[in-house]
C-alpha cells in the first residue's frame, strides 16, 4: 500500500497521518471541505506499521482520530 507522498512507505504513511490530522481538525472546527476524510482514515488503518516507532506513534494518533470521527 502506498500513499504517494514519499518513496519510503513508512514516511509516506506518517505524512498521510499528518494530513488526516489537519483534515480532522478542520472538521472539528466546522470547516469540512474534504469529504474523503472517512475513506482516508479507513485506508490508512489498513497500513501495517511493523517496527518503525514513528509509524507506531502515527497509528496510535490515527486510532484516536478514527474514534473521534466514528462517534460523530
Amino acid at each position: 500500500m502506498t500513499f504517494d507522498h514519499h518513496p519510503d512507505p513508512a514516511i509516506a504513511f506518517c505524512i498521510e497521518v499528518e494530513e488526516i490530522i489537519g483534515m480532522a481538525y478542520n472538521r472539528r472546527v466546522g470547516f469540512d471541505p474534504e469529504p474523503t476524510l472517512d475513506q482516508r482514515i479507513e485506508r490508512a488503518m489498513m497500513f501495517r506499521v511493523g517496527g518503525d516507532m514513528n509509524c507506531v506513534d502515527a497509528k496510535a494518533t490515527l486510532r484516536e482520530i478514527e474514534r473521534e470521527v466514528i462517534t460523530r
